[in-house]
């Protein structure tokens, strides 16, 4: 094979031995999944008490050949008290394929307490697969195993989720790809175990801290853990930083050890310039074998916020 068939295979075998938010063609990754978590979790539709809708667009490895390029189009509002609905639309490319996703999303919400409440709620989809046989150039031309044109396979897909918040503390499990008709290949998409928790706490008039931690996991390939911490200075501003690594938990420890593409650190800010726009950026350092190619990501979220006894509503930390 050739150099840009050599890069999409690397991919596809490093994306397999590891779970991130992309997993390589398993879920789409994201730095900043902790300021939407529809994109993780179904229950988290309408948590916030009002409607919004957020794109994101992630460039990882950039310079890299065959480099993941993600997109995603979230919109997620109340249907009322109890009920909530949202739809994504996900876009990923690697090498010479691509997965395109979309998604209903459904919650319900029970009130625990005046200001605790548990979802619970569910994602139904569709998904084409696309391989584009055209961007391979094997070195041998007539080679059977390579596809010749442009080959799609569309198959459904599920996600369910819990999710539990207040307005100062949050915790959630998911499972994605729970239903999916497999054919037997690599890239066959595998369930994915999310486990999220993250809390803010005042440091001061103007300044609050947020902590959050995923832990995603296969049950094939290292588990991978992100820790998180943020500063939010006068309702406006949020800085943070990132760091994910892997952990051994149900696969071999020596294959854990030695699987290490997922290590990376991120640097994150995130402008609120009204209560109905935020603007978000990330810078992600690899901390491997990939440490040259640095990773960006950019998200917009627009929301519609109402009034409430004569005063608007601000957006919640999470």
């Amino acid at each position: 094979m050739k150099n840009a068939v050599v890069a999409f295979l690397v991919l596809i075998a490093g994306s397999l031995a590891l779970p991130q938010v992309s997993f390589a063609q398993q879920d789409p990754q994201f730095t900043q999944y902790m300021f939407n978590g529809l994109l993780l979790n179904p229950a988290y539709a309408g948590s916030r008490g009002f409607s919004s809708v957020v794109g994101s667009h992630r460039s990882q490895w950039a310079g890299f050949e065959g480099a993941p390029q993600s997109q995603t189009l979230s919109f997620d509002g109340n249907l009322n008290r109890k009920l909530a609905g949202g739809v994504i639309i996900s876009n990923d490319r690697l090498g010479a394929q691509r997965f395109t996703e979309v998604s209903l999303n459904s919650a319900v919400r029970i009130s625990l307490s005046h200001s605790t409440r548990l979802a619970v709620g569910i994602s139904l989809g569709a998904t084409q697969q696309t391989l584009d046989g055209t961007k391979l150039r094997p070195d041998e031309p007539n080679d059977l195993a390579i596809p010749q044109g442009i080959e799609r396979a569309v198959k459904p897909s599920a996600r369910v989720g819990t999710y539990l918040y207040s307005t100062r503390f949050y915790a959630g499990v998911s499972l994605g790809n729970v239903v999916f008709f497999r054919d037997g290949l690599p890239t066959d998409p595998k369930p994915h175990l999310f486990l999220t928790s993250g809390g803010v706490f005042d440091l001061g008039q103007k300044m609050k801290f947020r902590p959050s931690a995923l832990l995603k996991e296969d049950f094939n390939g290292p588990a991978a853990l992100d820790l998180n911490a943020f500063l939010l200075f006068n309702e406006q501003f949020w800085v943070g930083t990132s760091y994910r690594t892997t952990l051994h938990i149900f696969n071999n420890r020596e294959f854990a050890t030695s699987t290490r593409l997922g290590n990376a650190l991120a640097l994150l800010v995130e402008l609120h310039p009204s209560p109905l726009m935020r603007i978000g950026y990330s810078y992600d350092f690899s901390l491997n074998q990939l440490r040259h190619y640095s990773s960006h990501e950019i998200s917009l979220g627009v929301n519609f916020l109402k009034k409430k006894y004569g005063r608007m509503l601000t957006p919640r930390y999470f």
